[in-house]
């Protein structure tokens, strides 16, 4: 008989017990864990994110009315989650109401802009001093609007 043939057939016989074992000893590839924490459709901080100038509309719930032109918004997609809305529209929604607001992105600066938004004594905006606030041109409250 062949040599080579005869040392062949008896590894073969043997390899085979061990593939079997190999393969049934694994387990099969799981699928990637799910992530814990789905992402939100809307990145926090996307004030911070957008540059002075940039037109931004944001939905969010009217947390606080400062005077009729400028109200505070709460949202969790916000910096800080909360926005300084400036408007020079007729009135300001009342809370908890929900609005969308359409506006550009301003550095908030009591000093230049009080007189143009009536913004009053500089106590309630000083958490806001020196960051972005929204500069409304529409506000849609509830289905109504007002510009």
């Amino acid at each position: 008989m062949n040599r080579w043939r005869d040392r062949t057939r008896p590894a073969l016989a043997a390899l085979a017990p061990v593939v079997l074992l190999a393969v049934g000893c694994t387990h099969p590839t799981a699928a990637p864990a799910p992530r814990p924490d789905p992402e939100p459709a809307t990145r926090p901080g996307t004030v911070a994110r957008a540059a002075v100038g940039d037109r931004l509309t944001v939905t969010a719930a009217v947390e606080q009315v400062i005077t009729d032109n400028a109200f505070i918004v709460r949202d969790a997609d916000l910096t800080d989650g909360t926005l300084l809305v400036l408007s020079t529209g007729p009135s300001a929604p009342a809370p908890p109401q929900l609005v969308t607001v359409v506006g550009t992105v301003v550095p908030f600066s009591h000093r230049d802009l009080a007189n143009r938004y009536d913004l009053g004594p500089a106590g309630p905006y000083r958490t806001f001093e020196g960051g972005r606030a929204l500069a409304a041109q529409e506000v849609t409250i509830w289905g109504r609007r007002r510009g």
